[in-house]
Parts: C-alpha cells; sequence; structure tokens
C-alpha cells in the first residue's frame, strides 16, 4: 500500500464495526441490565495474564511494529518523558508505559484469538487497544480502583490541563481527556 488511495480503499474495506468485533470475540459482554459494555470475566483473566508478561518483558520495537503492521524500520521511540514512538510519520504517544503496556497485551491476545486481527486496519486495532482501557474497574497492575478524574491535571505530554483515566492507588494513567470544547478524536491522549 504505497499511495493514499490503496491506505483509503483498504481501511474501507478491512474496516470493523468495533463494539460488534469486540462482542463477537468474547471480549465484551452486556452488564447485567444491558444498559452499558463490561469486559468479559474471560477476557479480564486471560489480559491480566498478559499484561503480566508484558510487565516482565516491556515493550520493544518489534511490538509497536507488529501492532501498527509496519517494518520494524518505521519504528523509533522518541526521547520524551513518556512513551512515544514515531510510527513511519506520525508521533504516537501514551499517558504512561501501563497505557501502552495495555495496548499491547491487548494486540498479543486478539492476535492469539482471531485470525483477522492482522487484516484490521492498524490505527482502528490502535484504537481498538485503547478504548479497552476504558473497561477497566480494577487496575490490571495493581488491582486499584480505576477512576475518571475529574479534577484536571497537566498532562503527562505538555502543558495542557486534562481530565485522566487513571488508577487510585497507583496513580497510572491510562487516557487523558482535554478539557477545552474539542472533537472527542482530537481530545484524547492515548
Amino acid at each position: 500500500m504505497t499511495n493514499i488511495k490503496d491506505r483509503i480503499r483498504y481501511r474501507r474495506q478491512n474496516s470493523v464495526d468495533p463494539e460488534a468485533y469486540l462482542l463477537d470475540s468474547d471480549v465484551i459482554e452486556p452488564t447485567e441490565g444491558d444498559e452499558d459494555l463490561q469486559l468479559t470475566s474471560e477476557f479480564e483473566a486471560a489480559l491480566r495474564a498478559y499484561v503480566e508478561e508484558v510487565e516482565g518483558e516491556g515493550v520493544d520495537d518489534t511490538d509497536l511494529a507488529t501492532l501498527f503492521g509496519v517494518d520494524l524500520d518505521d519504528v523509533e521511540e522518541q526521547e520524551r518523558p513518556y512513551p512515544a514512538y514515531k510510527i513511519i510519520h506520525t508521533i504516537r504517544n501514551w499517558p504512561s508505559e501501563a497505557a501502552l503496556r495495555f495496548d499491547i497485551a491487548v494486540d498479543r491476545i486478539l492476535r492469539e484469538r482471531r485470525e483477522d486481527w492482522d487484516d484490521v486496519p492498524p490505527r482502528q486495532r490502535y484504537r481498538i487497544a485503547q478504548s479497552l482501557r476504558t473497561f477497566q474497574d480494577a487496575c490490571l497492575f495493581c488491582d486499584g480502583t480505576v477512576v475518571y478524574g475529574d479534577e484536571p491535571v497537566v498532562s503527562c505530554c505538555g502543558e495542557k490541563r486534562v481530565l485522566t483515566l487513571h488508577c487510585e492507588a497507583c496513580e497510572r494513567r491510562f487516557m487523558e481527556f482535554t478539557t477545552e470544547n474539542q472533537n472527542f478524536a482530537d481530545s484524547v491522549t492515548a
């Protein structure tokens, strides 16, 4: 896929409905009252094991190349106080090592479960992994309570003020949301 038309065509042909895909993969299920969605207990247990594995091994450029479907030469770690990688021409960043490790664990488990995970456009795989961070009630790193902060704090990635999804116990950040009026896609820091 060398030109933009081919990339757009590929995305259109291979994009999935994230909710249907995750329901079909037994990753999420409706809550008791069917009002919301939650991780299945089986997936959460498997994900916990994968998070522990990634926590022990760490993350390297190969993990990012696999997640984003690029050659190893297209991944370059960036010198920042937070996890950041240049993937081809785009800088991708995470609010913490835990968020990055969570995404890599999700990528690994879905590769094991789904033969078609590699067919899902890389950017969408990243967004799906990112969105699953919001499904944690208990931190997969320390079992603390994961909450949405209601007081803006300084972003890990700059001087802007953000709201966070974080663990109350270990203070790991999983998501950051800008407090200004913006489009949601523009307001999330991976």
